[in-house]
């Protein structure tokens, strides 16, 4: 999503976005830095080799792992991109450039959104699209793209190579896993592009619709003002739950723009990352881009990160090999995603209890944030003195969801998870998925069905053995029938004890919550 410059506080344009992927598919930070090739070189997408250019642009990318591409990023000349799954009647299974490697690769080539439009454009001509793109289980698609800079912003919405576009230079504009434009008035579109190919996605169109209802209520807060809305309002859009009323757990769908995954059929996935770029119309101003570099943007907090092409960022995002900004595909200690995803999934079982407090927390660093950002991002401030912030936030940030943490798993000593034994069930079964140690997230009501199916299926073979038994012996006296119960009340006791139903004394809270506290990220460079 985008608001252009004539509905926006400052004259800047701000553009948003939340990458929707599988629960356990975690989200990379990767910096991308310019180079310059051989002529004739090649570059190996995805699924396809591809020419390559001469010279490209830094930029970072935010990207499910082990992806070539990315689902979001910018560049080096303030140049943003977002990608979006597009669902239509031609199928999209042969191989060619996925989505997220197109985004990846307008953000290496271009430096305008128009120059963005022609690339994407360009290359699917002359290597169409296609691919699973999904993580566990396959999944195709075609893909729309939003490319915005700071003088216009180009929506592109492709179907195997055909493709139309529009130029958007003013007002509110966002798009989702569907086709947007209609019967509007197009910047350009192929011959063979037709709307019977599109197919109607009634969640798609919930969460446009609401996202673009969102904006335009911020930008008219006050009647004695038009232009209004701000860095902060994007946030607050992409936390939305107007449709689970703030109860982001409930429902067997989920159609809200800050999507939490949960027990139902289609709710597999949910928000893995985002981001809110700042692209100001001064040329003595930098963009400033807030990402969450973490899921559930209502349980995270936006941080800056700053490029040009001049400078690098920090080590922790620009070094290939450091471990807190490339996550693993399963649970890592040493990853800011991770991380994260052990404090999120711990909140969440307490979420009505605590979102009060932690939205006041969450809140109050973010507007510091955005305070020292807008002084920081004159071209005349140092790089040094920018990199030096974007480590001060992130490490702010680890310091407060410690807390958070803490203040989760101090409540499963005092009351019940709101999640129902379905839900813990289901998210139970993505922690084995992802190897999270149990010891850091721990289902309640998974572990009484366990231990209850257990002792079910224990007695269930006694009561076997019981029958088998009688069926050898038909003649019992009553010593041997009173032996036998004997034996097997005294199992069933010895079973109970070694499964814990009987537990064991138990620690106090304070000693179990010093066994678990969560280490502190390390931000800083060392090298």
């Amino acid at each position: 999503m985008v608001a252009m410059d004539d509905v926006t506080d400052d004259g800047s344009i701000i553009f948003g976005k939340n990458s929707d992927r599988q629960t356990n598919e975690p989200l990379s930070i990767r910096y991308i830095p310019s180079a310059i090739y051989p002529s004739n070189s090649k570059i190996r997408t995805t699924y396809i080799e591809i020419d390559q250019v001469e010279k490209t642009h830094s930029c970072i990318l935010f990207s499910p792992t082990n992806i070539y591409g990315a689902e979001m990023g910018f560049n080096s000349h303030g140049l943003v991109i977002g990608n979006e799954a597009l669902f239509t009647k031609i199928p999209c299974y042969s191989e060619g450039l996925t989505g997220m490697d197109l985004v990846r690769l307008v953000l290496e080539r271009c430096s305008s959104s128009r120059e963005g439009k022609e690339t994407i454009i360009d290359l699917l001509n002359k290597y169409g699209q296609g691919g699973n793109c999904g993580f566990t289980s396959p999944f195709y698609y075609h893909s729309s793209f939003l490319i915005v800079d700071s003088n216009e912003c180009w929506i592109i919405e492709t179907v195997g190579k055909e493709y139309a576009a529009k130029r958007i230079t003013k007002g509110i504009h966002t798009i989702s896993n569907r086709i947007s434009f209609g019967k509007v008035m197009l910047s350009e579109i192929s011959l063979n592009l037709s709307d019977h190919l599109f197919i109607e996605q009634f969640v798609s169109k919930i969460r446009q619709s609401r996202s673009f209802d969102l904006i335009s209520k911020q930008s008219k807060k006050y009647p004695e003002k038009s232009c209004q809305f701000n860095v902060m309002d994007m946030f607050n859009v992409l936390r939305d739950h107007q449709q689970s009323k703030d109860f982001p757990e409930n429902g067997l769908t989920n159609v809200d723009i800050c999507m939490h995954g949960a027990f139902g059929p289609i709710r597999f996935n949910q928000t893995t990352g985002s981001l809110v770029s700042v692209i100001p119309k001064s040329k003595n101003q930098l963009p400033i881009h807030y990402a969450t570099c973490t899921s559930l943007p209502c349980l995270s907090i936006f941080k800056p990160i700053w490029l040009d092409s001049s400078s690098i960022p920090p080590t922790f995002i620009s070094s290939r090999d450091n471990f807190l900004s490339n996550a693993s595909i399963t649970y890592s200690s040493n990853n800011i995603w991770w991380k994260s995803e052990i404090v999120n999934r711990n909140i969440m079982k307490y979420y009505q209890k605590l979102i009060q407090q932690i939205q006041i927390e969450r809140n109050l660093l973010e507007n510091q944030f955005i305070y020292k950002s807008n002084k920081l991002s004159s071209r005349y401030i140092s790089e040094e003195q920018r990199n030096h912030f974007t480590i001060f936030a992130f490490d702010q940030v680890d310091q407060l969801i410690n807390k958070w943490f803490s203040r989760a798993y101090s409540l499963s000593f005092e009351m019940k998870s709101e999640l129902s034994f379905f839900q813990e069930l289901t998210w139970e079964g993505w922690r084995k998925s992802a190897k999270i140690p149990k010891q850091l997230l721990n289902y309640a009501k998974v572990e009484i069905y366990q231990k209850i199916m257990k002792f079910i299926c224990l007695f269930s073979i006694l009561i076997i053995i019981h029958r088998v038994y009688f069926i050898n012996h038909h003649q019992l006296n009553i010593f041997n029938t009173f032996t036998y119960y004997l034996v097997l009340f005294i199992s069933l006791i010895i079973y109970l004890l070694l499964t814990k139903i009987f537990p064991k004394q138990r620690k106090t809270k304070e000693e179990e919550q010093i066994e678990i506290l969560l280490s502190r990220l390390d931000f800083n460079d060392h090298s």
